[in-house]
């Protein structure tokens, strides 16, 4: 649990840093947006939902983010991590039509 953090808090963004936090409990995911995202060419057109390993070179650039916003970060430890394919389009336009 971290001090003062409540499921009634917003969410935050920053978009300089391309990094968000929001609550979850008495915890706070932290996320992010990749710099150079890598693009899933040959996805399985079956393919609903699923989880890759995180890769922690590339986390860290977010989380040097999250501790420059809110330096207890630094302090704290991480519970559990979740890393997933994002639904954005490479020009992050919606996809219309059918």
């Amino acid at each position: 649990a971290i001090d003062g953090v409540h499921p009634g808090l917003p969410n935050l963004r920053d978009h300089d840093l391309s990094i968000y936090f929001k609550t979850q409990g008495d915890s706070l995911a932290l996320g992010g947006y990749e710099q150079n995202p890598e693009f899933w060419k040959n996805v399985d057109p079956h393919f609903h939902f699923g989880l890759f390993d995180l890769d922690w070179d590339t986390f860290n650039q977010n989380l040097e983010g999250h501790i420059q916003r809110c330096p207890l970060i630094e302090t704290l430890g991480i519970k559990s991590t979740v890393c997933g394919p994002e639904s954005f389009t490479p020009d992050h336009k919606a996809l219309v039509g059918p």
